[in-house]
């Protein structure tokens, strides 16, 4: 028992000794997401996926959604966001609409805030597994919505994320497993506008561009990682 205190000691000195990272500038991957909501006294869940391009080095990102929810079956659009440019375009189907996009691109990084809640080793404690670390982070302003990040020790890549909103009117809880990610960026055309150009569209908010997943997913890279 006295050994196992002082093995036990020792791993979580390591564990203490985390801190928060960034990830890669530039990467890509597949968003694996379930959610369970609340909202008006209305059960449901949605299912589905989004594909991810994240690059930072050119300001640019790009969201492919395809998701299932409950009571308004399936959803398939994608989002390219172009902050050199200022604009951002919202495809689906045949039809596109183009956006002003203001603000800067944030850089996917964990708070420096963030609470290391532990490490663990995904695959199994062998040589092969992928020591992974876990964040837990709360929105700034708010008590009611946090999120634990688990990235990879090597590289700093999303692993997986749960987070927690809860508000009397509208309440999640979402699991998000990011699979099949890759560092680069394989092909820049992710990030092309189709042909010919999108309708214009003037709107000063477009925070309601998309579905409510596609939305807080936009708002994982703004808040979480």
């Amino acid at each position: 028992m006295q050994v196992f205190v002082v093995l036990l000691w020792a791993v979580l000195g390591l564990c203490a000794g985390q801190k928060p990272c960034c990830t890669p500038d530039q990467w890509e991957g597949t968003i694996q997401e379930l959610q369970g909501f609340l909202v008006d006294d209305k059960l449901g869940t949605v299912d589905g996926s989004v594909e991810v391009s994240y690059d930072f080095t050119n300001q640019k990102l790009a969201l492919a959604e395809n998701l299932n929810e409950t009571g308004s079956g399936n959803t398939k659009l994608k989002v390219i966001q172009d902050y050199k440019k200022g604009m951002q375009y919202a495809i689906q189907g045949n039809s596109c609409m183009e956006f002003v996009l203001k603000g800067s691109m944030r850089k996917q990084c964990i708070p420096d805030n963030a609470t290391h809640i532990g490490s663990f080793s995904l695959g199994g404690m062998t040589a092969g597994g992928l020591e992974c670390d876990s964040f837990m982070t709360t929105v700034a302003g708010s008590q009611n919505t946090y999120a634990i990040s688990d990235m990879t020790r090597d590289g700093c890549y999303p692993v997986t994320q749960l987070s927690v909103n809860l508000i009397r009117e509208h309440s999640t809880v979402t699991t998000q497993v990011f699979t099949d990610v890759t560092a680069g960026i394989k092909d820049p055309s992710v990030f092309t506008p189709p042909e010919p150009p999108c309708d214009k569209v003037m709107l000063e908010d477009t925070t309601e561009l998309g579905s409510d997943v596609l939305k807080r997913v936009r708002q994982t890279f703004e808040q979480f990682i």
